[in-house]
């Protein structure tokens, strides 16, 4: 198909000169006056435009699904290199069939040249879904905000220019997701869900941005705002002069200015200024956070929003100091509306030196990949998505479904969603499963008959969909547990595994190593000594009757830590050590120190009987051996230090 140009040249009006000769005996000719410059041809240009033979319309559940055309729709005409500004913006005629004819004042072309359509923000309208395609500033629909086409001019004839069809390639596959549980017996209501692609070439974004050189507009005229401190007024902020700011505390409904231009400029992005105490004292905190640019072409129109930040800590915290920011939707505007709804302190001033608009000097095609996340007005189990992924070859999407707290999670490689079809999708959504489980002990000494509940202090991921477990001893022989409760019974002298097993069926596990010892057995550990200190001579600690005792100054022994990283840290710096005396009556047998590492345990001298020794398998411990009613311990060292000795077993008689 071909399109006709239409062309009216706008010749320039003639200037004639007059030339002024002086009375005098020598005269000199009049300089001959400047060749007029011819002024750049401005055509009418009208040009046939589809949105592409597969995007006409879509059908969903027989209702059809129309990527229509609105008459408030326009495209901006490039040049082939995409340099420079603009030459022009067509607009649309309406259409509900895709294809549409393109209206517009073009400056420049010529034959032979290719001109690039661009569509910055389009707002299609997809209609009749169950899903969401909203209007808001996050949803699927603008996050597929980009449309291009290239056409040719083929030839000039007078006044006609004859060009191609403008084919805009940017509708993407329109899915909708059914979910289900993972037996498929019932629909899965979530309240969001979020789409990734494996080669992480899911386009949430794909429009032309700016380029090159910043050129800032300086003149405006303000009309309105919502004042400020005295000589700090709103109008400050767009006088070009930056010995002056817009400071004012927060007024009812926030700051706002209003300004405009003589006429309508380009606009890509703005400058915001920070004021000349901003780095003094906390007023940094005066910068703006949350706030809102809006913008619109005539003094009619409606505003529309050009820019919005939220939660943005992106303003210098340093005096008279600039920041940029790129608009989401660049175009022609000529009145403006500053809105700002809070500041880094949340309350107080709000202050700013300057504001100016600026556009770019050239254009490229900007594309971001990233998830795709749609989150529903109320929990659904169908989701219509626009979804547009430009790797080329199949790929392996992950969707995950957020229900309540728990999350589902479905996987699915050799997929391939083309441009412009519709696709119907039942999911059937794996419940999230426990990846890690974390105990509140991984080891405990008990006596026989003793007792001691274990528990789950975390589970991870957080969002699993089921983090119950079900707990089981590796020897019942020697100590039981609840597989409910988690409570330890011993049973007998030895060694038992307890081992917490998630009942998601991931298999995950975590494992605690129980100790049994017979009775007549004292342990501490940190069931029982958490409140142990000795320190100097003669200082003492009594515990079930055995006493730990300190023989010299500079003699340290404390409980530091808690959990598996709790222990007794053992200081001597001088000579003379521990005494571990008996109960009354009484005289130990063995004595058995169970280490959380070596930590100059295997270096020191220890003391008559000790020995020392440390397996990462089976564990480090020191043990004495012998019959005593007390033993010393490090009676021998000098400037020893030795940490997190986890517990102590007293073997007494």
């Amino acid at each position: 198909m071909k399109s006709m140009l239409k062309i009216t040249c706008l010749s320039a009006a003639c200037i004639a000169a007059l030339a002024l000769v002086s009375c005098q005996k020598e005269t000199t000719p009049a300089p001959a006056p400047a060749p007029e410059q011819p002024s750049a041809k401005t055509y009418t240009l009208t040009v046939d435009a589809t949105k592409g033979e597969d995007t006409k319309a879509l059908s969903l559940d027989g209702q059809v699904l129309n990527v229509k055309w609105a008459d408030t729709d326009q495209v901006s005409v490039f040049a082939g290199d995409w340099s420079g500004d603009p030459m022009g913006t067509l607009t649309a005629a309406a259409s509900e069939t895709g294809s549409t004819t393109l209206t517009g004042a073009v400056t420049g072309a010529a034959e032979g040249d290719n001109l690039n359509f661009l569509f910055p923000r389009a707002e299609w309208s997809y209609t009749g879904q169950k899903g969401i395609l909203l209007s808001e500033e996050n949803s699927i629909e603008k996050k597929y905000d980009y449309a291009a086409a290239t056409v040719t001019v083929n030839e000039v004839d007078g006044t006609t220019i004859t060009t191609n069809t403008a084919n805009f390639t940017s509708q993407q596959a329109i899915v909708k997701f059914t979910l289900k549980n993972n037996d498929g017996s019932a629909a899965l209501a979530a309240d969001k869900l979020t789409i990734s692609a494996a080669s992480n070439k899911l386009v949430t974004n794909k429009s032309y941005r700016g380029a090159g050189e910043k050129t800032y507009h300086t003149s405006y005229t303000a009309t309105a705002g919502s004042g400020g401190f005295s000589g700090e007024g709103h109008e400050n902020l767009v006088d070009n002069n930056l010995d002056n700011k817009w400071c004012q505390d927060k007024p009812s409904g926030g700051w706002y200015i209003e300004f405009h231009t003589a006429s309508a400029i380009k606009v890509d992005g703005y400058m915001l200024r920070t004021g000349g105490d901003t780095g003094s004292w906390d007023n940094w905190k005066r910068n703006p956070q949350d706030w809102v640019l809006k913008g619109k072409k005539n003094s009619g129109d409606s505003w529309t929003i050009i820019d919005s930040k939220s939660d943005n800590h992106d303003m210098p915290n340093t005096s008279n100091t600039a920041k940029d920011f790129d608009v989401d939707v660049p175009g022609e505007y000529q009145y403006f509306r500053l809105e700002i709804s809070n500041n880094i302190g949340n309350g107080g001033a709000m202050q700013l030196s300057e504001m100016q608009l600026f556009k770019y000097a050239s254009y490229e095609m900007g594309t971001s990949y990233g998830n795709i996340t749609v989150t529903p007005d109320a929990a659904a189990s169908e989701y219509t998505v626009a979804l547009r992924n430009e790797n080329a070859i199949a790929d392996t999407y992950t969707l995950t479904a957020t229900v309540g707290a728990s999350t589902y999670t479905f996987e699915k490689s050799g997929v391939t969603f083309k441009n412009g079809k519709y696709y119907s999708i039942m999911v059937k959504m794996q419940p999230k499963k426990v990846s890690s489980i974390t105990l509140n002990k991984s080891s405990i000494n008990l006596l026989i008959g003793g007792s001691q509940t274990l528990s789950v202090t975390n589970v991870s991921p957080d969002d699993a969909v089921d983090k119950s477990v079900t707990w089981s001893s590796s020897a019942t022989g020697v100590a039981t547990v609840d597989p409910s409760t988690g409570e330890v019974t011993a049973v007998a002298e030895g060694t038992a595994t307890i081992t917490a097993t998630a009942n998601d069926g991931s298999g995950t596990t975590a494992t605690c190593t129980v100790k049994v010892y017979p009775e007549g057995t004292v342990v501490w550990d940190q069931s029982n000594i958490s409140d142990l200190y000795v320190s100097g001579t003669y200082a003492s600690y009594t515990k079930e009757g055995i006493k730990l005792s300190a023989n010299a100054d500079e003699i340290f022994a404390n409980w530091t830590g808690s959990g598996d990283y709790g222990g007794i840290s053992f200081d001597a710096m001088k000579s003379g050590g521990y005494t571990f005396t008996a109960p009354s009556g009484k005289q130990f047998t063995k004595i058995e120190m169970t280490l959380r590492g070596p930590a100059g345990w295997d270096m020191a001298s220890l003391g008559t009987g000790w020995s020392y020794s440390g397996d990462p398998e089976t564990g480090f411990k020191v043990t004495w051996t012998g019959t005593a009613a007390s033993v010393g311990l490090l009676t021998g060292a000098d400037y020893f230090h030795g940490e997190y000795v986890k517990s102590i077993v007293f073997f007494v008689e």
